[in-house]
């Protein structure tokens, strides 16, 4: 496990940037006068002969560390009355004769880089946790940790501060007077008798007290004593140093502080420590109790004041409890890939579920799966009798829960023996998706024009896919894909079914495969429709997103499964039918064509010159054979009069764009089932839609949609509904979000239902997330539906839920997992200082190794709360960050590393800019002079959809605004078991929320998803209604009236208005009867404007050249007030959107000179 170990040296190295101490260099009798007659000697590196102690040669200590120090009692930051002093800042220093100077300054390509980000980048705060000034901040004195512990009169509690002095010693070079400083380790042990802590309750007197080689320090270990049940105690224990503050400041700091408490028996023995007190609540909730039962094991023994707290633990005791300034927490890693009853990992082969092993139809398989998971039920429920009894009722609903699953899985399994269509239908699913990812693991196929014959060609050749010859490495479900498969086998293929209402959620960390198990219920959803009828081809799947970097990359993952499943309906077309299995992507106009002739003007400029021509069709590359597709970089088009770039794939075909493989001998060489122009899709209606919630806004504003949903023009039903609704990452739907979706979703559950035949069918749902709390709630919300699966359903352990483990070694020890490192460094004066001193140390830690070692370490990636961190970031590394590397150089002599490539993935990237940043981040290094990224800053976009293997390094700006945020993000790293990753934390000392998760850092980590907030849902709440209920009345006019109702919304439609009155009573019902009446009466004014404004055309001056004539304007479009009296503003988005200013020039000033 290299990259195990070479992550322990890359802390180290940081942990000695930031707090120290850092010996390096050959051995130097410090005992005797140290001159050197040339300046060459003095620049070596040197460390002390007789203790191998640190000097710092070149910096004064107050300079060189900023965390972990007690600075002289209540010394106010800023505060000048003590002699030589040092405060770290950015300093931008010479190159000197000697050093490594092109190391350091990045290249004019990265420069260039920087400036354009920049330049797009806001200036203004987003972030509403203030960073409070630190004009009236003290520097820390004092560092101090809470336990609770038993004690008896013959105990006695012992503490042991550790830390380090600097004393300044006079050299000379080449005559010259020059200043070394010498580190002295000091140390302090306290001793208090168990008797003095029972009879005080305040300040404990010390009983005896060890002070070694503290030289001028004065310090002092105090202990604060409060009484609680019996013989326990709470206890807070301080290290203060109380130096005056007269003499050199440097030298009145204790470094590197940190201390060490435990309580000794009689007998030797020293587990005392117990948990520490929670907040005694009443009652707790459901999901509370949850918690508590799932990390019962899980204890906090200690709490941080000015430091992390820390400690060592024996089962359900602490031996000791640690003041700690540089936290480490290693969290566990969590597999799905689980053992069989036999001891061999528990997969299920594609290829025998898929019908193409003669000798097994995986069936057994699938019967052994769920007999394991009966008898893993069985033996909890053993456990659960012996459980203390505050965890009975979470127990029993955990075990409930887990046999409801079970059920559902033996149920889905019976099913495919019964039913021979679902069976068909599964085999095909299984054949697809093992198409699929056999395709999809391929490289891309780099396209190249021959210089000589002029003719178009692949680097690498078309290789065909034999799914009959066996794989180790793909073609496998994991347990809890296919055992999520088996669940929902008869609620997606029978509308009637019970389990049809019930709302599945996948929870599942981030890297865990939830993707594939929805792809799977997907594949097998579209086989099942068109087996029963090979004529129903509408949009038989929504799948929804909230991300469009996210969606772009899983509509390129889709893609492959599509043309997979078009594949084998070419060769099983007497079963599938003649209609094509397709797909498309539905996005905003600013992402991919809304209409045809935008989509042709788009083509026109890509084979253009122009080099910044954006590529609207998102495709780059076959789904199928992996062949290039996209604008060809240095390619170009002979024999055009005006010079013309290569364009594969995007061929005009009539009136609009279709996409056909340019390699002559792959299978969709005559054409791609992928549609990404609105008008496209509105006609073809592709099997499968992808998009995300925000297009959905645009029903009110384009009665076409309605084709999506299988309504013709007259509103009546032609086709089959939607009948599998995905939405991802739903914590995501939340908050302002969350509501205005759950609003839309009234009428989107309307549009999926079908009512043909007295029939009353609606769309099953699925939903998967890494974090959620409250997901009852917030379900219901959204979907307006009281019954929800969350699968895998947890059982008695956050560590073990059967389909999802703590990955543990061979031996039975915990796997190595992602860890955790918190820095808050209030020495260093501001965040900027320590993300300078942090990315310098990273970024070099590696210097020397190989590459094949260095590149889990090689990118740093780097996520910030907000642009405006981003852009001050950007600053540091055109010019601070360059600097402090000839720092470092000069302190370390190791050669300083060259910045080559420096990316983002922010929100201002266009979207064909997302897949090139992406393949950027997978360029593994692997030699010297490979282009792998050094560094990639990143916002809020990479929470969801950045899966890239080879990173294992990320730093955090400032404690994100939710878990739910920083769990995502943090899970962009260490994806790969044998390179776990490693998540750098930086906090600002001026900000209350960050110094309160520094002080409880392992507390945080260690039950971090117990940490996760509760999201919130209130669709039928005012502001809610006041923005969108008239959007979501017009949509249901629009998209389910006849043609008139299409072409104005005069005359008034009363009949469609009373159906959307009773649907839309019917849900507030449901989710939120308390707002019944606001509903009815916002409801009924927005009926009167309607009728009252009585407008001729539905769009204000769009649809009309008479401005004014429209009943709905765009929301934050500038109309003037007389129209804003009587239209409605409109979202075309379901986010905030800010509203447009108009500046007109007056001649205002002409009367006032008139008058003068």
């Amino acid at each position: 496990m290299i990259h195990v170990e070479n992550r322990e040296k890359i802390i180290k190295t940081l942990r000695e940037e930031i707090i120290g101490p850092a010996p390096l260099g050959e051995y130097i009798d410090c005992d005797r006068d140290i001159a050197f007659e040339t300046a060459e000697p003095s620049r070596q590196l040197y460390r002390q002969k007789e203790s191998g102690e640190e000097i710092l040669q070149r910096e004064a200590p107050l300079i060189r560390y900023g965390a972990g120090i007690l600075y002289p009692y209540a010394e106010p930051a800023g505060e000048a009355s003590v002699e030589g002093e040092s405060e770290p800042v950015l300093v931008v220093e010479e190159s000197e004769e000697g050093t490594d100077a092109a190391g350091q300054v990045n290249s004019e390509v990265v420069q260039k880089k920087l400036e354009d980000l920049r330049e797009h980048t806001p200036t203004k705060s987003e972030d509403s946790d203030i960073d409070l000034s630190s004009a009236n901040r003290f520097y820390p004195s004092s560092m101090g940790v809470s336990f609770l512990a038993a004690f008896s009169s013959d105990s006695k509690l012992v503490i042991t501060a550790s830390g380090g002095r600097y004393v300044d010693r006079a050299i000379r070079v080449e005559g010259k007077k020059h200043t070394w400083w010498l580190r002295a380790p000091a140390r302090v042990v306290a001793t208090f008798s168990g008797k003095d802590v029972l009879s005080s309750k305040g300040r404990v007197k010390t009983t005896d007290i060890i002070v070694e080689n503290a030289g001028e320090l004065s310090l002092s270990i105090e202990v604060f004593s409060r009484p609680r049940i019996e013989s326990n105690r709470l206890v807070t224990v301080t290290l203060i140093n109380r130096t005056s503050k007269t003499g050199v400041r440097d030298k009145l700091c204790l470094y590197q502080a940190r201390f060490e408490a435990q309580i000794i028996n009689a007998d030797g023995t020293s587990d005392n420590i117990l948990p520490y007190p929670e907040a005694e609540l009443r009652t707790r909730d459901v999901e509370e109790e949850s918690i508590a039962l799932l990390y019962r094991a899980v204890h906090t023994f200690a709490v941080g004041h000015g430091c992390s707290a820390d400690w060592k633990a024996v089962n359900d005791r602490a031996v000791s409890v640690i003041a700690e300034v540089f936290p480490v927490c290693e969290t566990p890693s969590v597999t799905p890939d689980i053992l069989g009853s036999d001891g061999n990992p528990l997969r299920l082969s594609m290829r025998s579920l898929g019908g193409l092993n003669p000798d097994s139809d995986g069936h057994k398989e699938l019967g052994d799966l769920v007999c394991q998971y009966e008898a893993w039920i069985a033996d909890k429920r053993h456990t659960a009798s012996a459980l203390p009894p505050q965890y009975k009722d979470a127990s029993d609903r955990h075990l409930s829960n887990c046999e409801t699953a079970a059920s559902r899985m033996r149920d889905g399994l019976n099913y495919l023996r019964s039913n021979e269509d679902a069976a068909m239908a599964f085999r095909l699913a299984n054949h697809s998706v093992l198409l699929q990812q056999l395709r999809g693991g391929r490289d891309p196929r780099k396209a190249t024009i021959d210089t000589r014959s002029d003719r178009l060609q692949f680097l690498s050749p078309y290789e065909p896919v034999d799914a009959n010859k066996p794989s180790d490495r793909v073609g496998y479900w994991r347990a809890f894909q296919i055992a999520f498969l088996l669940m929902n086998l008869r609620s997606t293929a029978e509308g009637r079914n019970s389990d049809r209402e019930t709302v599945e959620l996948i929870w599942f960390p981030t890297g865990g495969g939830k993707t594939e198990a929805y792809l799977g219920l997907t594949a097998f959803s579209l086989f099942m429709r068109r087996i029963k009828d090979t004529d129903d081809d509408g949009v038989n799947v929504l799948m929804r997103y909230t991300l469009r970097l996210l969606t772009a990359q899983q509509f390129q993952r889709a893609c492959g499964l599509v043309c997979a499943m078009e594949y084998l309906r070419k060769e099983r077309s007497e079963i599938l039918g003649e209609h094509s299995f397709s797909i498309a992507v539905w996005l905003g106009g600013s992402v991919t064509p809304n209409n045809r002739s935008d989509a042709l003007k788009s083509l026109k400029q890509l084979r253009g010159s122009s080099p910044n021509a954006e590529n609207v069709f998102l495709l780059l590359r076959c789904p199928w054979c992996r062949a290039q597709m996209g604008r060809v970089p240095g390619a170009s088009v002979r024999g055009r009069r005006s010079p013309s770039s290569l364009v594969l794939g995007y061929e005009q075909s009539g009136p609009t764009v279709v996409f056909k493989c340019p390699d002559n001998n792959c299978d969709f060489h005559a054409g791609l089932p992928i549609y990404v122009i609105d008008e496209d899709i509105y006609e073809y209606r592709p099997s499968l839609v992808i998009g995300t919630v925000d297009k959905f806004a645009s029903l009110a504003w384009n009665s076409k949609a309605r084709q999506l949903f299988g309504i013709d023009e007259n509103g009546e039903r032609s086709y089959s509904p939607p009948g599998l609704v995905i939405q991802d990452e739903l914590h995501l739907i939340s908050g302002p979000l969350g509501s205005i979706v759950g609003l839309y979703e009234t009428l989107i559950e309307e549009l999926c239902t079908d009512r043909r035949d007295g029939e009353f069918v609606r769309p099953k749902i699925v939903s998967s997330t890494a974090t959620i709390r409250r997901f009852e709630e917030q379900i219901k919300g959204l979907y307006a539906r009281d019954s929800v699966m969350l699968f895998p359903p947890p059982g008695l352990d956050a560590g073990d839920s059967f389909f999802a483990r703590y990955a543990t070694n061979l031996d039975g020890s915990l796997a190595p997992g992602r860890k955790y490192v918190g820095i808050n460094a209030p020495g260093l004066g501001s965040l900027q200082v320590t993300e300078v001193r942090t990315y310098t140390a990273l970024l070099q830690a590696t210097a020397g190794w190989a590459p094949e070692e260095q590149d889990p370490w090689w990118t740093l990636l780097i996520f910030f709360n907000n642009l405006r961190m981003l852009g001050n970031t950007l600053t540091l590394f055109q010019s601070h960050i360059p600097n402090y590397f000839k720092t470092r150089y000069k302190r370390t002599l190791v050669e300083s590393r060259f910045l080559r490539a420096i990316e983002e993935l922010t929100g201002r990237l266009r979207s064909d800019e997302i897949p090139e940043a992406l393949a950027k981040l997978e360029v593994e290094r692997k030699s010297e002079g490979d282009s792998a990224v050094d560094v990639c800053l990143a916002s809020n976009i990479i929470e969801v959809g950045v899966d890239v293997d080879r990173l294992s390094l990320i730093t955090v700006v400032g404690q994100p605004k939710s878990t739910s945020q920083y769990i995502q993000v943090t899970g962009r790293v260490g994806r790969k078991s044998d390179r776990p990753g490693l998540v750098v934390s930086l906090y600002s000392p001026s900000k209350p929320r960050d110094r309160s998760h520094f002080e409880k850092f392992r507390t945080y980590h260690e039950k971090l998803y117990a940490q996760v907030e509760p999201t919130s849902v209130t669709p039928f709440s005012p502001p809610a209604l006041d923005r969108a209920l008239h959007a979501v009345l017009v949509a249901y006019v629009r998209q389910l009236g006849d043609g008139s109702n299409t072409a104005s919304p005069s005359p008034f439609p009363d009949q469609l208005v009373q159906q959307f009155d009773e649907l839309i009573s019917e849900r507030v019902s449901i989710v939120d009867e308390n707002e019944a009446l606001t509903v009815q009466a916002l409801l009924s004014k927005r009926k009167r404007q309607w009728e009252l404004w009585d407008h001729p055309d539905w769009d204000v001056g769009f649809q009309n050249q008479r401005a004014g004539a429209g009943l709905l304007r765009s929301a934050g479009a500038w109309v003037s007030p007389d129209d804003a009296l009587i239209s409605w503003a409109t979202p075309n988005s379901m986010r905030s959107v800010d509203a447009e200013g108009q500046i007109q020039i007056t001649r205002r000033y002409l009367l006032d000179q008139e008058e003068e």
